[in-house]
């Protein structure tokens, strides 16, 4: 469990230390391009973590929520692009990501480390 924290944290926080890089010394964007597509890889690395958590503790209904909630994202999107939604339902769907990995990493910390 260990190690699924400490994973966690780098992939939330690499995107965020580079941006700061960014905004602080560098001003032409190219460290905020690379923040912008380690946050797909730190999406990635999630879901992936949810459904290992998921499947270790069968019990616990958070991580179910969590893998529903990511395949009803995928799925809002897929619905969304067939119906054509844009503008302020483009803005909604960009705050569903964030929401989604604050709430992986709050249920990852309260896991007791063994």
């Amino acid at each position: 469990m260990k190690a699924i924290k400490i994973i966690n944290t780098i992939v939330v926080a690499l995107p965020l230390l580079l941006s700061l890089t960014d905004y602080l010394l560098a001003h032409d964007g190219a460290f905020l391009f690379y923040a912008l597509l380690f946050t797909m890889v730190t999406g990635a690395v999630q879901v992936i973590l949810g459904v290992i958590l998921a499947i270790k503790f069968q019990d616990n209904i958070h991580y179910k929520v969590y893998l529903i909630a990511v395949v009803g994202y995928f799925f809002l999107g897929y619905i969304a692009d067939e119906l054509n939604l844009t503008y302020g339902f483009s803005y909604f769907m960009f705050t569903i990501p964030a929401c989604l990995a604050l709430y992986l990493s709050v249920m990852i910390y309260k896991i007791p480390t063994k």
